[in-house]
């Protein structure tokens, strides 16, 4: 773990609430691991006093990436930096997602969940497994097709994207436990779900997963 002061190498917006943020830190990129992720406060603000935390999205060299929702205070000064503007930043933090090269990966992502499973996929796409192992698989639903993040990045690895919103407005309607219950015995033979998420689509997951005896993380 580091605490280092860090300028914002990049800031783009997604859609109006959506924005992608970068840095770039040598030391934090090698050390991140999928699921972690890091502590940040723009230096030029005293309030909000407390640093907010953000799952790592995406590690590409030195530069991380991390997807940020402006929903307040502090997430609308994170939006409004700009390039050479300085964050204070704490991490990698947390255990991360445990990878399991033996099993067929199913990401689950509801809305902004899907922040730090974009890395995750780079990392099995890339990670050594049984030629008998299948591709990893994205499950993502949200509220609505303007909520739906990530797929071109997602597809352009070669995952395989099923999606779901809960009014209809892109792929189809209802909720990602859905696409879950679609499955069938044979595709659920040897799976490993790794799952991001709302708390109540958290805890659908893992009492479908746990009546199947599948392990969830």
């Amino acid at each position: 773990m580091f605490f280092q002061e860090i300028a914002v190498q990049k800031i783009e917006p997604i859609t109006p609430v959506f924005f992608r943020l970068s840095f770039l830190s040598k030391e934090m990129a090698r050390e991140a691991r999928p699921g972690q992720f890091v502590m940040i406060h723009p230096k030029k603000y005293s309030e909000p006093l407390l640093p907010r935390p953000f799952s790592i999205h995406w590690v590409r060299g030195n530069r991380i990436d991390l997807l940020i929702r402006m929903v307040g205070q502090g997430t609308r000064q994170l939006c409004g930096l700009s390039p050479g503007e300085i964050l204070e930043i704490k991490g990698p933090l947390g255990r991360g997602f445990q990878l399991d090269s033996k099993k067929d990966p199913i990401l689950v992502a509801g809305g902004i969940g899907v922040a730090p499973l974009l890395y995750l996929a780079d990392r099995l796409v890339k990670m050594k497994r049984s030629p008998t192992v299948a591709p990893p698989r994205l499950l993502i639903g949200a509220g609505s097709k303007k909520e739906l993040l990530g797929l071109r990045e997602f597809k352009e690895m070669g995952l395989r994207v099923q999606t779901v919103t809960e009014d209809g407005s892109f792929g189809r309607k209802g909720l990602v436990t859905d696409l879950l219950e679609g499955m069938s015995a044979k595709e659920l033979e040897r799976v490993m779900i790794y799952t991001c998420g709302p708390q109540g689509m958290l805890r659908a997951v893992a009492s479908w997963a746990d009546a199947r005896n599948i392990p969830c993380q």
